[in-house]
């Protein structure tokens, strides 16, 4: 709570500063996820629509899949070079330097809320409604920014130490998009596959925020508790890696 309001700050110039150059500013927030998903709608509608389950319909399934997979897509890569980029900062004033990650953590978090705005608009146009548990979305977002906020600690170190880091980072995010069922359903893979997608923790995160949102998906009870124990387990371990390698990583900044 000490640095609640350096945090709060932060927050808002992380939002300030996305959207500085743009005239439609955090309207692309909206904008986004629906281009992206009018043109996946286009290229996929016909080959997937027809194999999700009775009553579910394919657009707000695929928007569902684009908006989470883009918090945590941008929220790790920005995160990660967080604290690179705020060198000249802590180079000059004493700021704790977890602030940065988990600051673009909770910027994410704010706008992964605006884009279920959006996406609330095509699951209304796709004929279905909101479901009454609509509010646990809530949780989803809050374990997804403690996923977002310690994998981005620990890999500021790495984005600080090797050069390299970044571009495997973002290969690793291409290959976890494509294994995070975002524009298919996973019931086209073979049984082998299904269960190599299901061992990816966004899976059980956009089976439990598809399914509270708008019941496009089916959440077990697995699907919760995976979800929660990655969140925990990531920001734990992302603080203890942080807590233990920056003192001879801040040297390098």
């Amino acid at each position: 709570m000490k640095h609640l309001q350096l945090i709060r700050l932060l927050v808002g110039r992380e939002l300030t500063l996305r959207y500085k150059r743009s005239v439609i500013g955090i309207g692309w927030t909206l904008l986004n996820p629906m281009l992206t998903s009018f043109v996946l709608w286009v290229v996929f509608s016909f080959v997937f629509a027809g194999q999700l389950p009775d009553g579910q319909q394919y657009a707000p399934y695929l928007m569902a899949g684009i908006v989470l997979n883009s918090f945590f897509n941008q929220g790790i890569m920005i995160s990660a070079e967080s604290i690179a980029s705020n060198a000249g900062v802590l180079t000059k004033i004493y700021v704790p330097p977890q602030i940065f990650p988990i600051s673009v953590a909770l910027a994410g978090l704010v706008n992964f809320f605006i884009g279920l705005i959006p996406l609330a608009i095509v699951v209304y146009i796709a004929g279905q409604s909101l479901a009454l548990t609509f509010p646990l979305v809530i949780i989803v977002g809050f374990f997804l920014a403690l996923l977002v906020a310690g994998l981005g600690l620990s890999l500021s170190l790495l984005f600080i130490r090797f050069d390299d880091t970044k571009n495997i980072v973002g290969v690793t995010l291409l290959i976890l998009t494509y294994l995070t069922p975002v524009f298919y359903p996973i019931s086209i893979l073979s049984e082998r596959m299904q269960n190599i997608v299901k061992l990816n923790p966004l899976t059980s995160y956009l089976d439990c925020f598809r399914w509270a949102f708008s019941n496009n998906s089916t959440a077990t009870l697995n699907d919760w508790l995976y979800m929660g124990a990655t969140g925990i387990l990531a920001i734990l371990f992302g603080t203890y890696m942080f807590k233990k390698f920056w003192p001879r990583t801040v040297a390098m900044l």
